[in-house]
C-alpha cells in the first residue's frame, strides 16, 4: 500500500454540512425581494426579450425602458435563484425555469407569475397577520370587501385573476388528461369553469362529449368567446348562475377544477349538495352520474408541497382552504357522496373522483 493512498484511506469522508441556522432564516426572511424582482421580470416580459442566446443589459434596459444599473442588479439576483443566467459580465440568458416566463413558452406560467407577485399581493400579504389572530380573509381586512366582490371592482387585478387562472388551467388540465379517463362519459357540467380552458380541452379529446360551461353571468362571456374560437358552439352551451343555489341538470359528470378550495367546509358542502341534486333528477345518473374535482390533495407531516403554500393564498382571498385526503373524504360525506379515487397526476393536482353514496 503506498503511502499517498494510506493518508486517502485515514481521511475521514467528507459530510455535507446543514444550513447555518441563522443564514436559513435570513434568507427566508428576505424571500419576498426575489419575489418582488420575479414580478418585474415577468411584467416587462424580460424572458421573451432575451429569447435565444444573450442579451446585454444595455440593451434589455433601452427595450423596456428601464435604469440599466437597476435593470442589472435585479438580474443579478434572479440569476443566483437560477432564473436567469449571467454568461459574461452584464449579458443574461435563459435557464431552464425562465423558459416557462416566455410568453410564447406552450406552458408559459408568465400569467400566473403576474398573478401571484403583483404588488397587490404583497399588499395582503403584510397584513395575514390579522387572519392568524381573527381566522378571517386578509383580502376583507384590507379592501373592506370578499374577494369576489372586489374582484370586479379592480379592472387590473381582476384580469390577472383570470389570466392566471387560465395559465393554471393548461398546467393542470393537460396532467388531468393524461392520468384520468373521460372516455365513459356522455355529458360534462364544468362548475365554476370560468374562461372555459378546462372544459374546451376535455371536449377536444373526447369528441363524443357534450359540455355545459356554468359560471356567474359576468364570466361566462370569456368562455363563450374561448368555445367560438374552437368551434364548438354544438356541444358546449353556456349557463350563467348561482352554485350556491343550484347547477345545471342533464350531466354525468359534474367537474370542478380548483373550485372548493375556495371555499369553508359549509359552502363547499352546499356546491356538493347542488351537484348532488342535479345528479339525482335522473334514474340512470344517480346510479352511474360522477363528480371529479381537480384539486391539491395537501400531504401530511413536513412533505413539502405546492398546497401548503396555496392554503395561506386561500386564507388571503376567499377564506376557503387546501384538504388533506381524510378532509377530502369529510367533506364529500357531508354532501352524500363517497369518494372513490384519488388519481395523482404529473402536475401538483390530483383528481378527486366521487359517487352517490
Amino acid at each position: 500500500m503506498s503511502s499517498s493512498s494510506a493518508l486517502i484511506e485515514r481521511e475521514p469522508a467528507v459530510k455535507t454540512q446543514a444550513p447555518d441556522p441563522s443564514q436559513f432564516l435570513l434568507q427566508m426572511t428576505t424571500s419576498y425581494i426575489p419575489s418582488a424582482a420575479l414580478w418585474v421580470a415577468a411584467e416587462l416580459k424580460v424572458a421573451d426579450l432575451i429569447g435565444t442566446g444573450s442579451k446585454p443589459v444595455a440593451e434589455l434596459a433601452k427595450k423596456t425602458n428601464t435604469n440599466e444599473d437597476a435593470l442589472f442588479r435585479m438580474l443579478r439576483l434572479l440569476a443566483m435563484t437560477g432564473i436567469f443566467t449571467e454568461t459574461e459580465p452584464r449579458h443574461f440568458a435563459l435557464t431552464p425555469p425562465a423558459e416557462f416566463l416566455r410568453s410564447d413558452h406552450p406552458q408559459s406560467m408568465r400569467d400566473t407569475v403576474v398573478w401571484l407577485a403583483d404588488p397587490f399581493h404583497f399588499k395582503i400579504a403584510a397584513e395575514l397577520l390579522h387572519s392568524v389572530r381573527t381566522g378571517e380573509p386578509t383580502v376583507e381586512h384590507v379592501t373592506g370587501k370578499p374577494a369576489f366582490e372586489y374582484f370586479p371592482t379592480d379592472a387590473v387585478e381582476f384580469d390577472r385573476f383570470h389570466r392566471a387562472m387560465t395559465n393554471l388551467s393548461a398546467l393542470a388540465v393537460n396532467a388531468a388528461l393524461e392520468a384520468y379517463d373521460f372516455s365513459s362519459r356522455k355529458t360534462i357540467v364544468d362548475v365554476g369553469g370560468g374562461h372555459g380552458f378546462a372544459i374546451c380541452s376535455i371536449l377536444q379529446k373526447y369528441p363524443q362529449m357534450q359540455g355545459v360551461l356554468f359560471d356567474l353571468k359576468d364570466i361566462v362571456p370569456g368562455g363563450e368567446k374561448r368555445i367560438g374560437e374552437l368551434g364548438m358552439e354544438k356541444r358546449c352551451r353556456t349557463v350563467h348562475g348561482d352554485f350556491f343555489k343550484a347547477v345545471p341538470e342533464g350531466g354525468d359528470i359534474y367537474f370542478m377544477k380548483h373550485i372548493l378550495h375556495d371555499w369553508t367546509d359549509e359552502q363547499a358542502t352546499t356546491i356538493l349538495r347542488n351537484c348532488r341534486r342535479a345528479l339525482e333528477a335522473d334514474a340512470q345518473t344517480k346510479r352511474t352520474g360522477k363528480v371529479v374535482l381537480l384539486e391539491f390533495v395537501v400531504p401530511p407531516g413536513n412533505q413539502p408541497h405546492p398546497s401548503k403554500v396555496i392554503d395561506i393564498e386561500m386564507l388571503f382571498f376567499p377564506g376557503g382552504r387546501e384538504r388533506m385526503e381524510q378532509e377530502w373524504r369529510d367533506l364529500f360525506a357531508g354532501a352524500g357522496f363517497r369518494l372513490t379515487r384519488i388519481v395523482p397526476t404529473k402536475s401538483p393536482f390530483s383528481v378527486i373522483e366521487a359517487e352517490i353514496a
